[in-house]
Formats: C-alpha cells, structure tokens, sequence
C-alpha cells in the first residue's frame, strides 16, 4: 500500500462511499490519513452507574441483562430498551426505532456507554446512549473520541472505523517515512511522524494528543518556510536594476505634497530606499490600513525608478482602480516630466502606440499587461496593489516574464494591500518579503462613526440619510447580492435596494453598479468619477465592487445592507469608501431580519473598532486566514493544525529550514 494508492484500496469503501469521501476531497490513502478529526469527545474515564447525573455525558462499562423491542400501536415508531448492570447498580436505556439494537447488543456480554440521565423521566433511565462493545482496543465510546467534518451520507462511525483500520496498518504503507532528522527531532523534543499520525485520530490521553499538534503543526509550518526560503534564494540570484537615491528630487516631491507625510510613510520610504541600495532586488510588502496613504510611497518610489531611467509596472485588480490610479498618479506627477499611461480594457484610446515615446508608468489590469512585453524594455519596477487578490502563480509568472536569465537581472517588486495583514501572518506565510506596514491615519481624517442598526430604526436611518443629502452629502448603498434568491429570501440584492431606494427617496438622483454592468455603461458611470464627484448622482447602490478604487472626498456616508454576510477584513474596506477627507462620515450596517448573537456580537464589535489590523486579528482568530482573505487568491495555505499566531513555532521552523536547506 502506498500513500498515492486510491482510498478505495480500504476494505469497505466501494463506489458510494468513494463518491462520499472524494465530495471531502479524500481521493487517497494519504488524502485519508491527514482528514484530521475538527474536535474531540473525552469518554476517556469510566464512572459507575451511580455516578450518572442529567447534566453530563458519562462514560460506564456495563453487563446486558436484557433487551426488547416495542412497536407503539397506530404510530410508525418502535422503542427499544435494555436492562444493564455494573457493581454499582441497574439501570434501563432507552433509544427510539432503532430495532437492530436487539441484535447488537447481546444479553451477558459487556459494552462501554455514554450518555447522562434522562430529565424527564421518574425513575434513572438514560435515553439515546452511545454505545460500544468492550474490547482491547475501543473505536467510538471510552476513548479520547476524534469528531470530523463530514457530508450528508457519512458518519462519523463509520469514518472512524476506517480511519482506525488504516492507522492500525501504518506500518504497511510503503512510502510513509519519518520527515525529519533524528537531532531536529530530539533538539524540539518532537513525537515520531507515525506516532503523530496515530495520535491525532486516536489519542490514549490529552497529553499525546497535545504532542501530536505539537509534532504535525511543526510540520506544516516547516513546509511553509522551506518553500518562502526557496523562493528567497530563487530572488536572491538576479541582480535588482540600479536605482539611483535622488535624494534632492526626493525632498522636491515630498515638498509639493499638499499635505505631511505620516512617520510611517517617511519610514516605509527610507526602507525602499534601503531595498534600492542593495545588489539584489526588492521584495517588499507594504501593507496598510485604508486611508493609511500607501499610493503616495508608490508614487515616491516609481519617481525614483524612472529618474534612473527605467519604467514602471502598476497591476491591479480591477479597470475602476487602474482608472483611479491613473488620475492620482498624473495629477501628483504632473510637474515632474513623467508620461503616465493607463492600459485596461476601458482605455480604449489609451493604449500604447509603437510609434510613440514608451510611457514611464504603465498602469493597468494583468489581462492587459501580459500583452504588452514589447513596451517594457527597461521594466525597473513592478507594483502590485491589493496583491492579496492575485494568485501567488500570478504573481511569480508575472516577475518571471520580466526576468533578464543571461544578464541575471530581475525587477524590483513592490506588493500593496489595504487589507490589514498582522505582522505574525506576514511573517508565517509572506516570509520571502519584507513587510512595511502603515498604521497612522493623516492627522486630519476623522473616525468613521459606525452603527449597527435596528430594523426598527430602519425608517429614522432613512429619514436622516435623506436630511445629509439635502445638506450635500452623497451615499454609498451597499447589498451583498445582484438579484433577489430564493434560497435567501431576507437578504436584499442590489436591484430590490435601488427599487426600495426610489420608492423611500423619490427626489434623489441614483445610479446602480455591479459586477454584471458591462465596462462601457460600468465607465460611464464611474470611470472619471464626474457625476459623482460634481454631486450629479445622490446615491450610488452597489455590490462590493467598490470595495477598492474608489475615491469621493464629498462621499461620507455608507450604509451596508446584509452587513452579517460580510468578513470584518471586507467591511472594513468598504468603510474606507468614505471619511477621505477632513469632515466627519458615517457607516451604517443593516441586517437581515434573522442575524445570529454571533454575527449581532461581531458586528458589534466592528462598530467599536476602526484599527483595520485588530479587526483582522480577531476575524482571523475566528474564521481562519482562507476565509478573511481568500485562500485560493491569497496563496495561503489552509492550515489544519498549526496555529498561525504562534510566532514561536514560527521563528523555530525557519531556523530548522535553514538548517536543512543548507
């Protein structure tokens, strides 16, 4: 047996349950093998039958006395129940049409129950108890039970039972080798992989359980720095293209600034200039807030690229956003002779001519950009903002299309997100960059004042909305959903919000956006921003199309329909929407009519907390680093059992990867 041999070679699991198991991505015997159990039943320590009470699962090891089966007369129901003893007493067990039992269990012979004492029953009786028979080695009841994620059509009795088999056989599985040296074993004080293996489905007590974690959390975190060295090394072969420090036309530009530059930006600024110095190139994150000021170090750092005379890369996820960018950056650059080009499939007219000058700074979406290699002969430094939405294959293949392999000279790289990422997470899982992070807010931006609103106050909201506006103030309405769903009936889409929205607000102006607009009529209504900007258009209803790229100064009001539907990380990006100027702003969250006291305390919390990094923090420790930034986007793995904010795991499985990769 080996570990790429398909689960089906596992007695008893056929067609139906291979289709089951592969609905669990569980394909092979490894795949099997490392579906770790989600949590744990402790049935572990045996009581006596006295010991039972009616507010805790019990554990007891009893002898069958006797068992029958009643049908209840004019209903389709059965009742079973069986008489059973240990040295402390009898007691009845009671389950309801589970007619078998009368097979399974056998008068005389001895079983491991658990279950406590029915409430509402006169006499002792315990209704529905788990329940196995008493053998050397015990599978669901009387051990450290292993509890795990399944799918309709699969219990967790049978998966036990064939996990169970397949651990009791690990030492026929061919090519299942322990991972790790003996001295970094040792060194760590680490269990063995097998026993790892064996421990975390099926664990003697809570302290093997606890070094089996330990062990495959090693593991995990291990393979995720050896692969962040290797692509460290992989950079650190090419030489960075020569960036001269400028430092005159540094100050020149931070001068014509129309405002300070935070001590954070002047600190992610001196650190670029560092990365410049160096003989190999830059791998930077910059990571900030929203509203943090991350364009302006872009903007910075791209001056001096093409004072060195080389060109400019900025790739973004979306056309708004490339639009938006190409307004700043010619608006802000315009005194400095620097021809700024924007290239997306809304620019039409835009695009670059052979026979013109080559632009200094390309900004654009990566569908485009691929295209346009002949216009990137001195390509010096690429920008990716909001790089959390591009694959890290995207990323990787986009530097190594402008990767010089005769001459050994690579760009420098420069990655941007707005979605707060904590310096633990960096450090886990973008390790092969270093990490700028902005914290400070412009002095002059006020707080969003946030409310979570009642839908009893859904009409006073409305009616205050509509005062603001009379008074000049534009509105963000925000809906998770384009249509209406069946399947969803009390979240609102953007369509039933827009037609609400006219009916409530009759004399406002109104536009609506969403992901299925087409880009001309998407353009038209949003990509010089004049309609909005000039205060032509009241209210814009849209998705989380906006999410980024959007800049309205005059825009100061959000309100967020189905507030419960969206990750802190993500409604902390649509606040940032508004508040970009000195006067105050408003969010205003809605729910639908059946939010749970989690999301209500969630949301809670948000409206308290306007730090997009704590927000981060606690939405990661609750819903885990795929769900707030999208794993499969992201690049972040989806950890099983390594715990992402243990930084000392971190530092020591990059100091073994060291040692290894040597």
């Amino acid at each position: 047996m080996k570990l790429n041999d398909p689960v089906s070679k596992i007695p008893l699991i056929g067609p139906k349950y291979r289709e089951l198991l592969s609905s669990l991505g569980i394909l092979t015997i490894n795949d099997l093998l490392f579906y770790f159990p989600r949590n744990y039943f402790d049935s572990s320590i045996r009581h006596r039958i006295t010991d039972l009470n009616r507010e805790e699962k019990l554990a007891f090891v009893a002898t069958v006395l006797k068992i029958k089966s009643i049908r209840i007369r004019g209903r389709r129901m059965t009742i079973q129940t069986a008489t059973v003893e240990d040295e402390s007493a009898q007691i009845d067990l009671v389950w309801f049409n589970q007619p078998f039992l009368k097979k399974s269990l056998k008068a005389g012979n001895q079983y491991i129950f658990s279950g406590k004492l029915n409430p509402k029953s006169y006499k002792p009786q315990v209704q529905s108890p788990d329940y196995e028979e008493l053998k050397e080695k015990q599978t669901h009841v009387g051990l450290i039970t292993p509890i795990y994620p399944l799918t309709a059509g699969l219990s967790n009795k049978w998966l036990r039972s064939r996990v169970q088999w397949l651990t009791d056989k690990l030492e026929y599985i061919e090519d299942l080798r322990e991972t790790l040296p003996e001295n970094i074993i040792d060194e760590y004080k680490l269990i063995s992989h097998k026993q790892a293996l064996e421990s975390i489905h099926f664990p003697e007590n809570e302290g093997i359980l606890q070094k089996a974690k330990n062990r495959l959390a090693f593991e995990e975190l291990l393979a995720i720095q050896r692969k962040i060295l290797k692509r460290r090394r992989a950079i650190a072969k090419y030489h960075g293209p020569r960036i001269k420090p400028a430092r005159e036309l540094l100050d020149k530009f931070i001068k014509s600034l129309p405002f300070s530059l935070t001590k954070d930006q002047e600190g992610a600024i001196q650190e670029i200039l560092t990365d410049f110095e160096d003989e190999h190139p830059m791998n930077r994150l910059l990571s900030g807030d929203v509203g943090s000021g991350k364009t302006i170090i872009a903007i910075a750092a791209s001056l001096l690229v093409v004072n060195s005379g080389h060109q400019v890369v900025i790739m973004v996820p979306t056309t708004v956003l490339a639009d938006q960018h190409y307004k700043t950056f010619s608006e802000i650059l315009q005194d400095f002779n620097i021809k700024v080009q924007l290239v997306s499939s809304n620019s039409k007219g835009n695009e670059i001519d052979p026979g013109t000058d080559k632009a200094d700074i390309i900004i654009g979406t990566h569908a485009v950009l691929y295209q346009k290699y002949e216009h990137l002969d001195k390509l010096g430094l690429i920008i990716i903002d909001e790089q959390h939405r591009f694959g890290v294959e995207q990323r990787s293949e986009l530097r190594k299309s402008f990767t010089d392999k005769t001459k050994k000279i690579s760009p420098h790289f420069l990655s941007m997100t707005a979605t707060p990422i904590p310096r633990t997470l960096a450090l886990t899982l973008f390790g092969d960059l270093e990490v700028s992070q902005l914290k400070n807010k412009p002095k002059e931006r006020k707080i969003v004042k946030t409310h979570l609103v009642p839908e009893e106050k859904r009409g006073d909201a409305l009616k205050w909305i509509a005062e603001k506006i009379g008074e000049g103030l534009q509105v963000f309405w925000i809906a998770p959903l384009i249509e209406e769903s069946e399947e969803i009936e009390e979240i609102k889409s953007v369509k039933q919000v827009y037609k609400n929205l006219q009916e409530n607000l009759p004399k406002q102006k109104m536009e609506i956006l969403h992901g299925k607009i087409k880009p001309a009529q998407k353009k038209q209504i949003l990509s010089d921003f004049q309609d909005f900007a000039d205060k032509k258009i009241n209210i814009l209803v849209s998705t989380s199309v906006i999410e980024v790229g959007i800049d309205i100064p005059n825009a100061n009001i959000i309100v967020i329909e189905g507030a419960e539907r969206f990750g802190l990380a993500q409604l902390h990006q649509l606040r940032g929407r508004v508040g970009r100027s000195d006067a105050q702003a408003w969010c205003f969250l809605f729910t639908s009519t059946k939010p749970t006291p989690e999301q209500k305390a969630r949301l809670k919390y948000f409206t308290e907390v306007n730090d997009g990094f704590k927000l981060a923090e606690y939405d990661l420790h609750r819903r885990g680093p795929g769900e707030v930034y999208g794993t499969k986007q992201s690049g972040i793995p989806n950890l099983k059992i390594a715990n992402i904010f243990d930084l000392e795991l971190v530092q020591k499985t990059k100091k073994v990867a060291i040692e290894l990769d040597k």
